[in-house]
């Protein structure tokens, strides 16, 4: 499995914040690729998730003494929230996983931010930056030179081609289409199946 950067040691139990839908895929996501996973924590689910424990609530991440021995990554599909734990972990000390799917393409020097995933089928291309706290979803294209800034969310099927450049925490909805070299503004939103011609968002 590829490693990003900056990336904790594989040996590393991870810790999932977030038990939801996104919370499964990443667990499915880390032991597709030999990761072990200790288990989630959340906030109205008790557990266990499958086969995984509930350790308690998205708090813990922030506890030194949880964190020590740990790596995290948090799996919430809403953007604001899943940005702000992230960086309140690393405030704190703790540390952020990254999680590639094995089946990912990953062209060598492509960059994968902290504590973002990359699911099964997407492929990140040659010079392609990914920020930290993004979601590359199932069969997501990122492709050549393309730069994602932080809390990307980029839904199944999504197609940037080479060049894209999408701001912080801009929502790409599934199956889109982006036109090479154009530009997302922060936080846009790209409707499902839109084909993207012109730069988007008021960039």
């Amino acid at each position: 499995m590829p490693k990003a950067m900056g990336e904790p040691d594989l040996l590393t139990p991870v810790v999932i914040v977030g038990a939801g839908g996104h919370g499964r895929v990443v667990a499915d996501i880390l032991r597709a690729g030999g990761r072990m996973v200790a288990g989630f924590l959340d906030d109205r689910v008790a557990g266990p998730v499958g086969p995984l424990p509930v350790l308690g609530p998205f708090a813990r991440a922030l506890d030194p003494a949880f964190q020590r021995g740990r790596a995290f990554i948090v799996a919430l599909g809403d953007t604001g929230r899943r940005v702000d734990l992230g960086e309140a972990i690393l405030r704190s000390g703790g540390i952020l996983a990254t999680a590639i799917h094995p089946s990912a393409v990953v062209a060598a020097g492509a960059h994968i931010g902290a504590g973002s995933s990359v699911s099964a089928a997407a492929v990140i291309g040659v010079g392609a930056s990914v920020g930290r706290f993004c979601i590359v979803n199932t069969a997501a294209v990122v492709d050549h030179d393309c730069a994602l800034g932080d809390g990307v969310f980029v839904a199944p099927g999504v197609r940037l081609c080479g060049g894209v450049r999408v701001g912080a925490a801009a929502l790409l909805g599934a199956g889109a289409i982006v036109l090479p070299g154009l530009s997302i503004a922060p936080a846009a939103q790209v409707r499902a199946g839109t084909v993207v011609d012109v730069d988007f968002g008021g960039v």
